[in-house]
């Protein structure tokens, strides 16, 4: 009689690739490793997943849903703010994971490019940032999505050992409110007049010395006007 085949419901084998990746990282993920978890030779791995690409691509979709959720959490009173914390509780609390999505290469690119656009639409609906333009949200999304994530990546990488979730909070309070009001007040995009009157402007009231415009042009040296004459 022929041994009896063994299968095990998707979800079962995702679960267990899963926990492989928590373990062992993205790079750690065998059918091997998974057939392991569940006790098991690596059939039931290949019956529930064509290949190990179709079940990375399964790891790291169930990674950015828990991704979502975490940045779905009330952190805060300010829901963009809960993005932001989110992505840096989830480095902390799924190191592996961020690993997998953020800092390993794959073919998943597609899945990191539609959390950010599903990131886009909850700012489409935020009342505080709705009103902007689209060309300026996508500028905000941009400049605070590559701050979020150099702060995930310390954390994850033990440089700010021991910092208390507050200060991860206000630190992101801080850069946002600063990039919401460059964006606001029309100053956000430098090579704009509103930022030239408005340094000139700050330089003036707070009587401080800035290298001209012209002097930080490439190829010149940072000279003060006062140099230059």
């Amino acid at each position: 009689m022929a041994p009896k085949k063994i299968a095990f419901d998707i979800d079962i084998v995702l679960d267990a690739a899963l926990d492989v990746v928590r373990r062992k990282g993205l790079e750690g993920l065998t059918a091997r490793a998974v057939a392991a978890r569940l006790r098991s030779s690596v059939a039931p791995v290949y019956r529930a997943f064509r290949s190990m690409g179709d079940l990375e691509r399964g790891v790291l979709e169930q990674s950015r849903r828990l991704l979502d959720e975490m940045t779905r959490r009330e952190f805060t009173t300010i829901p963009f703010l809960n993005i932001g914390v989110g992505i840096v509780v989830f480095a902390r609390e799924e190191s592996r994971l961020f690993r997998a999505l953020f800092l390993s290469r794959h073919r998943g690119r597609d899945i990191l490019e539609g959390f950010q656009e599903s990131v886009l639409d909850r700012m489409r609906t935020d009342a505080a940032l709705r009103r902007l333009p689209e060309s300026q949200l996508r500028r905000l999304l941009m400049s605070i999505w590559m701050y979020t994530l150099g702060l995930a990546t310390a954390v994850v990488y033990g440089h700010l050992p021991g910092i208390a979730q507050e200060d991860l909070v206000r630190g992101l309070k801080d850069v946002g409110n600063a990039l919401m009001f460059a964006e606001v007040s029309g100053i956000a995009d430098s090579e704009s007049p509103e930022n030239d009157r408005e340094w000139e402007r700050q330089i003036r009231e707070k009587g401080l010395v800035f290298p001209s415009r012209e002097a930080c042009k490439p190829g010149r040296s940072p000279k003060s006007d006062k140099e230059e004459s």
